[in-house]
């Protein structure tokens, strides 16, 4: 009998009978928690202590097996689960498991188990550790087989497609619930229980749904891909300072059980990711329906779709970490918005496809050409690099090479300012907003890409392996440059590195190599000009930043950097006796010379961009006025850990066009960013003298070839500030681009 495999201490009263009815009760059932981590097949640092529940209800259609599923009712589940990084105990509970799967054939029984609905009140699961604990709960369970299409089926055989011809069958299953709770936090001793864990992270969810799409194999049984789509509506999740400690912590903690585990597991892995091909008569072509043709899927898939993300993250006043001198910001708080995210992750597929069947995915795109140019890169150094027989196998197996792939889509994204006590709603302004309806992009095209791409031989572990690969898309977007802001992230940078820091027992690993490359599309940086003294119109009130494109990445752009002032500047640099990083500055030049050399253990980023054009305004929806024309850079960024050095030189001449009013600005603004650097530098002592460890030393090297300054002067009687002084200002720049344009004409004849 199946229940007394599952169920420990089974007695008869506990059973309640009705075979004509088809229905059956079981009461208080205790499930053989050995037997169940197998049959799930749980990672050997997730262990389950204890298993029961309160009451099962089970109603058998014996005259409409196959139209009509078996449905069970489970008034609550309870679990315990562990987290140990201790190595799994050997239990005789394997060849109770293994009898379950004795029976290899795929018939009309299985196919009962495979329609059955299920209908669960409560599900709690609670797990600790000797440094943590939390609990994972789901209200209003549901498990019901769907249509193709997702909707609630009248018939179970409408919700399979069958290909006889192919020996396979397409499954459609659908988890529902209504709340979702999940609970975290560190314990303040290690000795102490869950109920006395401090800083408490909590994160509730309305309703969502996982569906479930499965292939299988009619002869066997067995799964051969299956995508999984978890949707989920709205999440408001606010978080203080410790709970988002206690977040990053607790997702180092699970990691490091992870690493632990696959250490000392010693279980061999079939590395074979084909399915056993079927083989037909006489090299027959199978006939396939089109129904089954065109809900076909070759490949398992993981995706994520949240239709909105609300978070808010807070300054905890009662925390132990001490706020700098003259901070002026209390109980600050910054909120961001995510408009449909989308997360997919393609665990095993060939390197070299075309994506064209990943859903909602548009192929070929910037990653697919980029990562297609850094592949034929990678294989040519493998091939210089390796003797004649690695070179020939390399070449053989360069075809099944696989990738696991990450992809995080979001289709829009706002960040407001912090704000404080003494902040109103209405005067509150965006940190980071994007410029989708600016610039009519698509419905189709996100405001954020980002894909992770690591590599693996299936057959080999000798062969040389492409490094992983992060590229990110931004834009087009425009970022306001506020101070409050700035200061108040660099606060809680260093919050939450001070509690990696003082973490027991946990220990970071370095983040491994990477191919990096990051877009950001028509990038536009907001800058503030110091407020008007009087009601003077005539002054601006924003300097704008603008970008075409700009590209960031530590290996080549298929073109080469020529950096025509390097030499110039590396001599420079050594003349000057500089007080801080110059001589490292210097030192570090030189490497920029050639993309191949290697710089060692440091990081080394490359900058390109395209023309980039700065312009003032007079607030919002008001017409800007040029100040710098369009001007291209290259750079270069190496990143030592304990010094952070920026080239930067310009491709183009730089010429600027100022009135008397852009000038007074700029310089006010000069006044107001070198305050805020000398408040920077106080913070960063203050936080240095708290954690004991200095702050890395930033060198910045910014080299142009020539500038031309264009000062334009009133002409005639100052005009009155109250009159459109942005009109009159246009006026002028029209007068005088004309004047030059017709004295131009005149020079030339």
């Amino acid at each position: 009998m199946c229940s007394s495999r599952f169920a420990r201490n089974l007695k008869p009263e506990q059973i309640s009978l009705d075979v004509f009815k088809g229905k059956s009760k079981l009461h208080f059932i205790e499930i053989n928690e050995e037997v169940l981590t197998d049959v799930l097949e749980l990672p050997s640092w997730l262990r389950i202590n204890r298993a029961f529940c309160t009451g099962v209800t089970v109603s058998v259609p014996w005259t409409k097996l196959k139209s009509a599923p078996v449905q069970i009712f489970i008034d609550e589940i309870s679990v315990e689960v562990v987290l140990t990084s201790e190595p799994p105990v050997d239990r005789k509970s394997d060849r109770l498991v293994s009898t379950l799967g004795e029976n290899a054939s795929y018939g009309f029984a299985d196919k009962v188990v495979e329609g059955m609905s299920l209908y669960i009140n409560t599900v709690e699961i609670s797990f600790g550790s000797d440094a943590f604990g939390g609990s994972f709960m789901l209200s209003r369970l549901s498990v019901e087989s769907r249509t193709p299409g997702w909707q609630i089926a009248q018939d179970l055989r409408l919700t399979r497609i069958n290909c006889p011809d192919l020996s396979r069958v397409l499954l459609y299953k659908q988890i529902s619930w209504q709340l979702l709770r999940i609970e975290a936090s560190t314990k303040t001793e290690r000795s102490e229980k869950r109920c006395t864990i401090n800083a408490p992270l909590r994160l509730i969810t309305s309703g969502g749904k996982i569906r479930v799409a499965l292939k299988k194999n009619t002869l066997d049984g067995t799964v051969l891909n299956a995508q999984i789509h978890m949707l989920l509506d709205d999440i408001l999740w606010v978080a203080t300072l410790p709970q988002l400690r206690s977040a990053v912590i607790f997702y180092s903690y699970i990691m490091s059980l992870v690493r632990k585990s696959e250490k000392e597991s010693t279980a061999v892995v079939n590395l074979s990711t084909k399915p056993a091909e079927t083989v037909f008569p006489n090299g027959q072509i199978p006939s396939v329906s089109n129904a089954y043709r065109t809900f076909d899927f070759e490949q398992t898939s993981y995706h994520l779709h949240i239709r909105k993300i609300d978070l808010h993250l807070c300054d905890d006043t009662t925390s132990n970490f001490t706020h700098p001198p003259d901070w002026d910001i209390e109980s600050g708080a910054i909120q961001v918005t995510l408009y449909r995210v989308l997360i997919d992750v393609y665990p095993r597929t060939l390197a070299t496809s075309d994506r064209m069947n990943w859903p909602r995915y548009v192929a070929p795109n910037d990653f697919t050409r980029w990562i297609d140019r850094r592949l034929a890169e990678q294989l040519s150094h493998f091939s210089v690099e390796s003797d004649e027989a690695v070179r020939t196998r390399l070449w053989s197996c360069w075809p099944e090479l696989l990738s696991f792939n990450v992809l995080v889509r979001i289709y829009d994204l706002v960040v407001q300012c912090v704000s404080d006590l003494n902040s109103k709603r209405d005067s509150l302004q965006n940190l980071f907003a994007s410029d989708r309806h600016l610039k009519s992009l698509p419905n189709d095209q996100f405001i954020l890409h980002f894909e992770f791409t690591n590599f693996m031989f299936p057959m080999s572990s000798t062969l040389p392996v492409p490094a992983p690969t992060s590229f990110l898309q931004l834009g087009p977007f425009s970022i306001l440059f506020d101070q409050r802001t700035i200061r108040w992230c660099l606060y809680v940078i260093h919050n939450i590195s001070t509690a990696f820091k003082q973490s027991v027992g946990i220990e970071m690993e370095p983040i491994p190599h990477s191919d990096l490359r990051v877009d950001l599309i028509t990038p536009k940086v907001v800058i503030s000009l110091p407020k008007r003294s009087n009601d003077d119109r005539r002054l601006p009130l924003r300097l704008l930043i603008s970008f075409s494109t700009l590209s960031l990445s530590n290996c080549s752009f298929g073109q080469s950097m020529s950096f025509e002032m390097l030499n110039a500047s590396t001599a420079y640099m050594k003349q000057l006796d500089l007080f801080g990083g110059g001589p490292v500055l210097a030192g570090d030049l030189p490497q920029l010379f050639d993309e191949c050399v290697p710089c060692g253990a440091n990081e080394r980023l490359w900058l390109r961009t395209s023309p980039c054009w700065v312009e003032t305004d007079y607030g919002l929806n008001t017409k800007p006025l040029p100040v710098i024309a369009d001007v291209t850079f290259s750079g270069a960024i190496i990143v030592r850990p304990e010094q952070l050095n920026v080239y930067i030189e310009s491709a183009t001449e730089i010429n600027a066009v100022l009135d008397h009013f852009q000038f007074l600005q700029l310089k006010r603004l000069s006044a107001s960013l070198s305050d805020y650097c000398d408040i920077l530098a106080s913070d960063q002592k203050h936080f240095n003298s708290e954690c004991n460890s200095g702050f890395p030393t930033v060198a910045i090297l910014l080299a142009i070839n020539q500038i031309r300054t264009h000062i334009l002067l009133t002409m005639g009687p100052m005009p009155s500030p109250y009159y459109g002084s942005p009109a009159f200002t246009e006026t002028i720049v029209d007068s005088l681009s004309g004047r030059i344009i017709m004295e131009c004409i005149t020079l030339k004849k």
